[in-house]
């Protein structure tokens, strides 16, 4: 899995993890992303640095290297969140806190 793929997933399932903490399977999937990144890609650290109308980024550090920040398309990192959990594609709704 390229490594901006597994970015892009673990930034979906991190987003359904906000909206919902208690379900347990965005939380395995979370973690399973979480082990692609760090085992697979070398990955000391990930995170979601900020978001804004149209996009989230997210900045990441390989061991022993400078922080890397990438983008990646709001709707569609919001798209499998809304469509589980019934939101609107605006992430309206009253579960929608998504922390940013």
């Amino acid at each position: 899995m390229r490594l901006t793929d597994a970015l892009f997933y673990w930034l979906q399932t991190k987003l359904m993890t906000e909206v919902r903490p208690d379900d347990e399977a965005a939380r395995d999937s979370l973690r399973f992303f979480a082990q692609i990144l760090s085992e697979d890609h070398g990955l000391a650290s990930f995170e979601i640095s900020s978001a804004d109308a149209a996009k989230y980024y997210v900045t990441y550090r390989e061991r022993d290297a400078a922080p890397r920040t990438v983008w990646f398309d709001r709707e569609a990192s919001e798209q499998l969140r809304n469509e589980l959990y019934g939101l609107a594609p605006d992430g309206g709704g009253e579960d929608a806190e998504v922390s940013e």
